[in-house]
């Protein structure tokens, strides 16, 4: 298997870590940050192996979560682990004076031989998630 990163990024939110923490896990708001989601349920407990699932462009999609680290961090994934192609989203939180770091990396695995595909993945997701952390702190510090 080969990791292409698609994306990294951060941003600085300007509301403490617990709180960026809970919109950021509030699935039920991220239709209101994250790009081309309708909707999204979740199923199962708050932990790894919860299971999100989301709509987008009319398809039913789904992500489950690999890690969850309260207050700290998560990683999203979808496919499962022997996939050929798999996305990961990995959210980290810092504390910065008051405020919140949020980075965000984005990173397509597949089989060697999809090596093309994947790159061409890892260049979609990068376009489409560019403002990914921009709409979350935009969300983020309008909630009431």
């Amino acid at each position: 298997m080969l990791t292409i990163a698609a994306l990294e990024d951060d941003i600085v939110v300007h509301l403490p870590a617990p709180r960026v923490w809970e919109l950021l896990t509030d699935w039920a708001a991220a239709p209101a940050w994250l790009p081309d989601v309708e909707e999204m349920h979740v199923n199962g407990p708050a932990g790894p192996g919860q299971e999100l699932s989301y709509a987008t462009g009319g398809h039913q999609r789904q992500y489950t979560l690999a890690t969850y680290e309260p207050g700290h961090g998560l990683t999203m994934v979808s496919g499962a682990d022997d996939a050929d192609v798999r996305v990961e989203y990995g959210y980290l939180l810092l504390p910065d004076a008051g405020a919140t770091r949020v980075h965000l990396r984005i990173a397509v695995r597949a089989a060697e031989e999809l090596r093309v595909e994947a790159l061409g993945l890892a260049a979609a997701l990068a376009d489409a998630d560019a403002g990914q952390l921009e709409s979350l702190r935009d969300y983020a510090e309008k909630a009431p």
